[in-house]
């Protein structure tokens, strides 16, 4: 009996995972349950089960898994390390969120079949349209007067950046993906407009960088008439949108551009307590601890009580002190474990980057067979955009994300590789 129930999680629970990780997000919380329960459930069979760790240890020597397993480990070692330098034994010491990196690894064991990737991406359209559905209740019940639309992000920066992915990822799939019908695609080009105004909605700066990482889909060769025409749409869409922005004021304060002009003129008169001046102070707070302390740096949980005590010495202008990370992730590990966890976090991006791009070379039939390594390198570059503002690494919902999405999307490459 339990042997059968084994066999049918790991048989299922693949799906289950592509799915939820970007489906439920918008549907309830804690966002990342149900995938962590996945994730909990392949790490204990990990230490039980002789199979799924020899699954595992086959599953990684065959296929250049490599590339994501020894940067995921390394980002755990290195922060433990770190914690256990600072705190030693104490609740400080543990890496919560990168420990949830480094047990994502073992759903690398799971089975991959064809309705896998139907899971992940009918998880992609339920997300865009969950997403509408929170931006409808945040108009109907606001908090505040036409509030920034956070969903169940808790922030709305989160929903900002996460609903711009999952746009970026609809309109990779809808360009490219011919093995589904027409009206599949359009479809999926629906959801994609149906995130990008939800992104908007959260008046997050940030988020529409990520768009950015669109470039593949108007780079690369178009596979078929549609594709053409998305590019096409995309780029009147674009143009519309740069000219209303343009020409309406109203516009421009919901997007938070005069608040962005704002920030600089009160920046030229020597203050900082606006969302910009703010990040430039803890920019430099960082930038200092890590050349005071360049190989371990400063240990976790002490960013905040360092920066209140820089603006007390005047070492840095005062700004807003309320936070325990710099808002950039390449200074959080430089200044909270130095040239250690900055190699690491570099590391924890170069490394799925490439295995993505390896994928990519490999699969040359089409770029249809191509998609996954596609979105696979998108969400490297999104997690790396989005970092330069904001430390996702710190935080729970970001790690959790990265690690399924990066483990789900290595996974789905690897099937289109061996069923080409």
């Amino acid at each position: 009996m339990v042997q059968k129930i084994a066999a049918l999680f790991k048989k299922q629970a693949f799906s289950i995972l592509a799915f939820s990780m970007l489906g439920m997000m918008f549907a309830m919380r804690p966002m990342t349950l149900v995938p962590t329960t996945v994730i909990l459930i392949c790490a204990v069979a990990v230490l039980l089960s002789q199979q799924f760790r020899a699954d595992l240890t086959v599953t990684v020597r065959q296929n250049e898994l490599h590339w994501v397993v020894v940067p995921f480990a390394m980002w755990f070692m290195a922060s433990l390390a770190i914690g256990w330098w600072h705190w030693g034994l104490s609740r400080h010491s543990f890496s919560e969120n990168e420990f949830r990196i480094f047990i994502a690894l073992a759903t690398l064991a799971l089975a991959v079949h064809a309705r896998s990737r139907d899971a992940f991406v009918a998880g992609l359209w339920g997300a865009s349209v969950l997403a509408v559905l929170n931006v409808f209740y945040g108009w109907v019940v606001p908090v505040e007067y036409f509030p920034r639309i956070k969903g169940t992000t808790n922030h709305p920066v989160h929903f900002g950046n996460f609903t711009a992915l999952i746009a970026v990822l609809l309109v990779t799939v809808a360009a490219f993906a011919t093995f589904y019908k027409t009206r599949i695609r359009w479809l999926l080009m629906g959801g994609a407009l149906l995130a990008l105004a939800a992104s908007v909605a959260s008046y997050s700066r940030s988020a529409f960088l990520v768009f950015l990482c669109l470039a593949p889909v108007f780079v690369l060769t178009a596979v078929d008439y549609l594709h053409r025409w998305l590019v096409r749409l995309t780029y009147a869409f674009a143009f519309v949108f740069v000219v209303v922005v343009a020409c309406t004021p109203s516009v421009q304060e919901s997007l938070r551009i005069k608040a962005a002009v704002s920030d600089l003129e009160m920046m030229e008169s020597s203050n900082y307590q606006g969302s910009m001046g703010s990040r430039l102070v803890m920019w430099q707070a960082a930038w200092s601890m890590f050349q005071a302390h360049p190989v371990v740096g400063v240990g976790p949980n002490k960013f905040r009580e360092i920066l209140i005590h820089k603006m007390e010495t005047a070492e840095v202008p005062r700004a807003d002190a309320e936070h325990n990370q710099p808002h950039n992730d390449l200074l959080n590990a430089a200044a909270t474990g130095g040239l250690i966890k900055l190699a690491a976090y570099l590391m924890l991006l170069v490394g799925p980057f490439v295995f993505f791009r390896k994928k990519y070379q490999s699969l040359k039939v089409s770029e249809a067979h191509r998609i996954w390594p596609i979105m696979g390198m998108q969400v490297v570059a999104a997690f790396f955009i989005t970092g330069l503002t904001n430390s996702n690494f710190d935080l729970q919902i970001y790690s959790t994300t990265y690690a399924v999405l990066v483990c789900v999307l290595a996974k789905l490459s690897i099937y289109s590789e061996t069923t080409v």
